[in-house]
């Protein structure tokens, strides 16, 4: 471990000049970065994927445009889950546990600003608006009473689609969300055009009334490298 922290340390210091003598620094034309980590909300963790380009419209400043993928924001399902298990135990004396998972597929574009700040790496802050686009799919677990049909199947034995056959739930249906992104984060320099990208995103999706009457907010934490051209 020491010696891969004093391998990249290295690698920082001699990628000093970079940004001030290759096309692909501070005067790059634009970028293309693969940006991966995770994205926490109140009640879950997610990963978060993105694949992001921008195009400079004035100097220090680029317009820039992304798609992505949080794996699991459950905390918006929620709601939904727990409203149907309590129905199922009021109206059927049936107690399943809830769970399961909320993908959301995102796009959204804005303004990213970079502060010149005559070092090795150059900082900069962003933000965006766009559409998340979520995708239900909730899971039911057996835990105890009788199912629609006069079964007892075996505890924690997955009975969604039994209780979605027999019209005790209607799962809830794919829809889209406004999402509003602001954020920071840092660019080192390891190649001439090529970057390591670091940094912090703040997402908040809108209420949405399948799933939950309150926004949504992840604070995520991305890495990855970028070609700057």
């Amino acid at each position: 471990m020491r010696m891969l922290m004093i391998a990249a340390t290295l690698t920082l210091l001699t990628a000093a000049p970079l940004f001030a003598q290759d096309t692909g620094g501070a005067d790059a034309k634009g970028y293309v970065s693969g940006l991966g980590g995770f994205a926490a909300s109140v009640t879950s963790t997610s990963s978060d994927l993105l694949v992001e380009g921008g195009i400079r419209i004035a100097p220090h400043v680029m317009v820039f445009g992304n798609v992505g993928r949080f794996s699991d924001l459950r905390g918006d399902l929620q709601p939904t889950l727990d409203a149907t298990t309590a129905a199922l135990t009021a109206n059927d004396g049936l107690t399943v546990i809830g769970g399961g998972n909320l993908p959301a597929t995102y796009a959204s574009g804005g303004l990213r600003v970079e502060i010149p700040i005559n070092s090795r790496v150059m900082p900069y802050v962003l933000g965006g608006i766009g559409v998340a686009h979520l995708s239900p799919s909730p899971q039911f677990l057996f835990s105890s009473g009788l199912m629609p049909d006069g079964s007892s199947p075996a505890i924690g034995a997955n009975v969604t689609t039994a209780i979605v056959a027999a019209g005790e739930v209607t799962p809830p249906a794919a829809s889209n969300a406004l999402m509003l992104t602001v954020g920071a984060g840092m660019q080192f320099p390891v190649a001439p055009h090529w970057v390591v990208d670091g940094g912090y995103r703040y997402s908040h999706i809108g209420s949405d009334a399948t799933l939950s009457a309150t926004p949504l907010s992840a604070n995520g934490i991305t890495f990855g490298i970028g070609y700057r051209f």
